[in-house]
């Protein structure tokens, strides 16, 4: 696809973005992009889709709740957009420095096992912080990501993973790139909680059955790889704790039994959290068949 003149203009603006940021201190880039989200959520994009999202998974909860966790849903994940500039130059150096983690044993006992990982998460805290970290340590890992719209974009950040380690798979080869990375005893990255359409299995979360892509327990079923849940969290002063669990799948064998074990425990990190979750999305768009 040729990239129009409003995307090359996205990618210029983007381009001079990254200049200014990459020469800040963390903190105070932390602190841009909390004050630019607090700005587009004072412009109203998608706030009522945020909104609506929040009054719905959290029923009874005042209206001043709902707009005070709605602007922190954008400070947060405009300090997740400048973050992003840190990836090309993660390394280790960032554990117990600003990066912690829980349970990080979890990642090197599954991959010991010797059928690679399936590790799932979804947009929550600092996703791409947490798989990067994972590569920069030098575990073998493969992305599966989406395409955007702007392709300059996508492929700047695509170069960003790269630049951590890590192996870049579209979601629309998914399976056959994820088998491949997993005979190659790798670490696979997978976000669950967008709507998968028609395809997905419908399973609970947070009150509502929400289309849910069932790739990474079918894959596990699959294959026998082991199944790890891994979710991060900011904290003050621009630090992010990441934690690890290993899934105990025994005695499961059907897809979406699993893809609802896996979406109940993302639901339960997000209820930590609630700001740093990707309310903008309509998670709940596509309904189940009436049958």
């Amino acid at each position: 696809m040729k990239s129009t003149l409003s995307h090359r203009i996205q990618y210029f603006i983007v381009l001079i973005l990254i200049s200014i940021l990459r020469i800040v201190p963390r903190r105070i880039r932390g602190w841009i992009g909390a004050s630019l989200g607090q700005a587009v959520y004072l412009i109203g994009i998608r706030r009522s889709v945020v909104c609506e999202n929040l009054r719905a998974a959290f029923p009874g909860i005042p209206e001043a709740g709902v707009r005070k966790t709605a602007a922190g849903v954008y400070r947060h994940f405009g300090t997740l957009a400048t973050s992003l500039v840190e990836l090309p130059r993660l390394d280790e150096s960032a554990l117990n420095s600003w990066i912690f983690t829980e349970n990080g044993d979890v990642l090197d006992e599954a991959l010991a096992e010797g059928r690679g990982c399936i590790m799932v998460s979804g947009h929550m805290g600092n996703w791409e912080i947490g798989g990067c970290l994972a590569a920069a340590r030098g575990i073998p890992t493969t992305f599966v990501v989406t395409t955007q719209r702007n392709k300059l974009i996508e492929a700047k950040f695509d170069r960003y993973r790269e630049a951590s380690g890590a192996e870049i798979v579209k979601r629309r080869v998914a399976t056959r790139g994820v088998l491949s990375a997993l005979k190659r005893k790798r670490l696979v990255a997978i976000l669950i909680d967008q709507d998968a359409h028609e395809d997905g299995a419908f399973v609970p979360f947070f009150g509502r059955l929400a289309s849910t892509p069932r790739g990474p327990a079918v894959l596990h079923l699959r294959t026998g790889a082991p199944l790890v849940f891994g979710y991060s969290l900011r904290l003050p002063g621009e630090r992010y704790r990441l934690h690890y669990e290993r899934i105990d799948t025994t005695g499961i064998t059907d897809a979406d039994e699993l893809t609802a074990l896996l979406t109940q425990k993302l639901e339960t990190a997000i209820r930590i959290r609630p700001e740093q979750w990707f309310w903008m999305h309509r998670r709940w768009k596509t309904r189940p068949p009436k049958s």
